[in-house]
């Protein structure tokens, strides 16, 4: 009886530590993505690129010059899906902006992919910048 018990006690406090596990893991996750929306926000695209990491290709070109006249005038979050092992989480945003040299708002879809790195016990983007055009 004393077995079952503590078999079951040691089952529940199993699932305890893997939900503050998940919990960390999804805090975590909440501070990188406003992170990122605060940087794409602000226009300062060096502070997003900090939490960027390209697997396999090198980071695209971007042109400086050009990133430095945009303006970001919104930022909305249209979807987030988890994968099924919550080690990636793909999120589509629509971002509105204006270059400051002509002034036309317009706005593009980023479909960003989101990585956990268990070791770091963080998160980083995988995909590029979005073409602002």
């Amino acid at each position: 009886m004393n077995r079952i018990i503590l078999l079951i006690l040691t089952a529940i406090l199993m699932q305890g530590c893997a939900a503050i596990d998940d919990s960390k893991k999804t805090i975590s996750l909440d501070q990188s993505l406003y992170f990122y929306e605060s940087a794409m926000r602000w226009a300062d695209f060096t502070a997003a690129n900090s939490l960027r990491r390209y697997e396999g290709a090198p980071a695209p070109a971007t042109d400086p010059a050009k990133l430095k006249r945009i303006k970001i005038t919104g930022y909305d979050v249209l979807n987030t899906i988890p994968s099924d092992d919550e080690s990636s989480v793909y999120i589509t945003v629509k971002i509105s902006y204006y270059d400051e040299d002509n002034l036309k708002l317009t706005s593009v879809t980023d479909n960003q992919v989101w990585q956990y790195d268990a070791e770091k016990n963080s998160w980083y983007i995988s995909t590029p910048l979005p073409v602002f055009k």
